[in-house]
């Protein structure tokens, strides 16, 4: 397809003399307008922009596919006059002017340089999604355009409530693309299907052969929640008669570069997409006329019982559906078979809640303290967050020792970034692992730490309810007699690990096969971030009281009942905890 063709380039000459008169500007183009390739490129071409055009992303994913096809476009290769940045990778050189960022990114570039020297243009893209990083940037963005007039601010979202958007970012223009979309045909299922006796994967390919036994046309685009869902689908799918002649292929952030353009790029054959909802907004199909939505996502949420956020699975919204069914009516009319009933589509929320209102905020509260902002409460928010969330968030960095109080100053102003803050803002993770890690440098148990912080981040990796067999086996390979359940977690995953995530060898000892090995790339990270941070990765076994002291650090305010009298000697980073919950330690007794 010549880009030139794409409905955005309709707006192409009141966009570039919209921003000739105004800094700020909104655009609401729907899903497949082009709006995410072409506007960074029609602001280099006109020459509105002398410095780079960073362009905000929600997804790593999207970030990495969109530099690709846009640098293809181009004529260039990635990381030249199109590059982009993710967390743990960039691909960028001197010569970059255009580049696709994760939203967290662009936000630590603020950090260490608040004036974005060399920046011209800043785009929120699919800012309708409502990320956490995405509106704090946003804030600090239009702070910086009063010492930085020249800095230009692009909002971009395929469906948005403009009006609060609007009023924030007043004065602003605002420009619409009604792009070129084909009527779909909406189905749901004929009563209610129940996962846990039919799994979702299952449920999927059934549909996909109702819907080529039907003649559909063209090809087919399925939304699961996650990769472990996907691969489960992909098999379904292949194991279906009427898929020969199918291509099926999967499409999520884990997969190589390579798998990835397969699944978006053309195809001889008739393909089957199976996505995470990376496929709603961020990423479009060509050639996509049917689409089956299982209804579900893998949606971050704070846990008060972990203390951390935690990625459950999830039924999507309304609008999220919309905006999937949607996908089927880019190129031709399509249908969208739903996996639920017209019924529970009535019961779905309308849109997602934004990041902001479920979110822990931790990490951008010590990213905003250490960007200078003293006074979050009264910090510019697009939305404010909850002020009993807010408190929570200012409770726990003070005792993790980011902050001071207090009892640390007691002469000196409370709430400041202290030292220990300074240095735990370098990690690009949650404040808890960032002084984790830390705390296991000093017990020299770096190791563990990172390994026990990428349990704490995925799934649980060992399976409830597997009857005494299972039980009993467990505890003769793994051991019974921790005193943290984190030791038996991380000896699970080293069995898991050695047998190369054996279905059969895992499933022996009640260890879920997917779920280990997904954490096997997040250790891997969390180490890189320890070494690029100049930690010691200890090679010998730490003692236990280390560990326990390491994890104490980081998750002190997660004490319940405690016995006071024991021979642990807890962490200096407890006081705070201690005091506040009127606990008394007695060394030893």
């Amino acid at each position: 397809m010549n880009p030139k063709t794409l409905p955005i380039y309709e707006l192409r000459d009141e966009l570039i003399a919209a921003l000739r008169a105004d800094s700020r500007l909104i655009i609401e183009a729907p899903t497949g307008s082009g709006k995410s390739t072409q506007v960074p490129q029609m602001l280099l071409d006109s020459g509105l922009c002398s410095g780079d055009i960073v362009v905000l992303q929600p997804r790593r994913l999207a970030a990495r596919m969109l530099a690709r096809r846009v640098a293809q476009e181009r004529g260039g290769e990635t990381g030249g006059e199109v590059g982009y940045q993710v967390r743990f990778e960039n691909c960028i050189s001197s010569k970059t002017r255009i580049r696709y960022v994760t939203e967290g990114i662009l936000l630590r570039q603020i950090l260490s340089d608040p004036e974005l020297r060399g920046v011209s243009a800043v785009i929120f893209d699919e800012f309708h999604e409502r990320h956490l990083y995405g509106d704090i940037t946003l804030a600090r963005c239009l702070h910086l355009q009063k010492t930085r007039p020249d800095l230009t601010i692009v909002v971009m979202s395929a469906t948005l409530d403009a009006a609060p958007l609007r009023e924030y970012l007043a004065p602003c223009r605002e420009l619409k693309s009604e792009g070129r979309m084909f009527p779909v045909d909406i189905s749901y299922s004929a009563k209610k299907i129940d996962f846990d006796h039919k799994p979702v994967w299952e449920a999927a390919a059934d549909a996909f052969e109702s819907a080529i036994r039907s003649g559909a046309d063209g090809d087919v685009l399925i939304f699961m929640p996650g990769a472990y869902e996907i691969s489960r689908t992909v098999e379904a799918v292949r194991s279906k008669s009427c898929a020969k002649g199918f291509v099926v292929l999967p499409l999520h952030g884990e997969l190589p570069p390579r798998e990835q353009d397969a699944a978006v790029g053309e195809c001889a054959q008739r393909k089957v997409v199976v996505a995470t909802n990376v496929a709603e907004t961020s990423i479009t199909i060509d050639g996509i006329r049917v689409v089956i939505d299982s209804g579900l996502a893998r949606i971050a949420r704070y846990d008060s019982n972990r203390g951390i956020d935690t990625l459950m699975v999830e039924r999507i919204s309304r609008s999220s559906a919309d905006q999937r069914a949607g996908r089927a009516g880019r190129t031709a009319p399509g249908v969208c078979h739903r996996l639920w009933t017209l019924q529970e589509q009535a019961t779905r929320r309308a849109q997602e809640l934004p990041e902001i209102l479920r979110h822990d905020l931790s990490e951008v509260v010590l990213t905003l303290k250490a960007g200078g902002i003293e006074d979050v409460e009264q910090f510019a928010w697009l939305e404010k967050p909850d002020p009993v969330s807010l408190a929570r968030t200012l409770t726990l960095l003070t005792d993790l020792g980011a902050l001071t109080s207090a009892r640390s100053e007691p002469r000196g102003p409370i709430g400041r970034l202290t030292d220990t803050g300074r240095r735990m803002v370098q990690f690009p993770m949650h404040p808890r692992y960032a002084r984790m890690l830390l705390a296991a440098d000093q017990y020299h148990c770096v190791r563990q730490a990172c390994l026990i912080a990428a349990l704490t981040q995925s799934k649980g990796i060992l399976e409830r309810n597997q009857g005494k067999a299972v039980h009993g086996e467990r505890d003769d390979v793994l051991g019974d007699d921790d005193c943290s359940d984190f030791k038996r977690l991380m000896r699970a995953w080293v069995f898991a690990d050695k047998n190369k995530y054996h279905l059969g060898s895992c499933k022996s000892l009640g260890i879920h096969a997917a779920a280990a090995r997904q954490v096997q790339p997040l250790y891997e990270r969390f180490l890189q971030i320890a070494q690029q941070q100049g930690l010691t990765v200890n090679t010998a076994a730490p003692e236990d009281e280390y560990l326990q002291k390491c994890i104490l650090t980081a998750f002190s305010d997660q004490l319940r009942t405690v016995s006071v009298c024991t021979s642990v000697h807890f962490p200096a980073s407890c006081t705070e905890v201690f005091s506040r919950f009127n606990l008394c330690h007695t060394p030893s007794c």
